[in-house]
């Protein structure tokens, strides 16, 4: 994580002639961000009931609690991870007190990956070539998302990119509050639509499929 924001921060502050002290903490918080909401859904995620094939054959567990396991794992390396985002600000001295906004945006952004994450795991059981297109489907959007690059350079009709990107509001949810900020209303209408329409998504497929999960692996 750091070895990486490292690099697009060294070349994002040369593209926009800024310095890295400047461009780091935003590139740093946007990559923590979306390693908890794209990441997990589209590359974590399809993979949780096919690599737990042997123990869903065998055992009785309900399959939340394998999509609970995975997205609770992403969260604990998130704190983790967190530790070296807090240390890298306080050496470049830019360290900035969280915004108190973080705590509910993490709980968004939670249930969301459940949701959404336990919907990619059943595609990808189904589906067997989506466990390698998504993590595909991942890179593009990530480059879609502005993790290291600013919303405000898309203007006219590239500004779609950052309107109809809910991946935008669940990483700016979190990216936000770690550099201080509250986080824009965008941020908060993208994450709340996608939090709605994935419990809506989430209670009609799992509720008729889940049965079928264990002869799809």
């Amino acid at each position: 994580m750091v070895a990486t924001s490292l690099a697009l921060g060294v070349v994002m502050g040369g593209i926009q002639h800024q310095n890295l002290p400047d461009v780091l903490p935003y590139v740093m918080a946007g990559i923590l961000a979306f390693t908890l909401s794209g990441t997990y859904i589209l590359n974590d995620a399809p993979e949780v009931y096919i690599s737990s094939s042997n123990i869903i054959k065998n055992h009785a567990y309900p399959y939340t609690f394998y999509s609970f396991e995975s997205v609770t794992r992403t969260f604990i390396i998130f704190l983790h991870n967190i530790v070296a985002f807090f240390i890298a600000m306080l050496i470049l001295q830019r360290l900035a007190f969280p915004n108190w906004t973080l705590f509910i945006g993490l709980v968004v952004v939670y249930v969301n990956s459940f949701l959404w994450g336990t919907i990619s795991s059943m595609l990808a059981a189904r589906f067997r070539d989506l466990r390698f297109l998504l993590p595909f489907l991942q890179q593009m959007i990530f480059f879609l998302t502005p993790v290291f690059w600013q919303p405000q350079h898309m203007t006219g009709w590239r500004a779609a990119i950052i309107q109809f990107n809910p991946f935008f509001g669940l990483t700016e949810l979190i990216r936000a509050p770690l550099l201080g900020h509250m986080p824009s209303i965008l941020a908060w209408e993208q994450a709340s639509i996608s939090l709605g329409l994935g419990f809506i998504v989430w209670i009609l497929a799992f509720g008729h499929y889940r049965g079928k999960i264990a002869f799809w692996i």
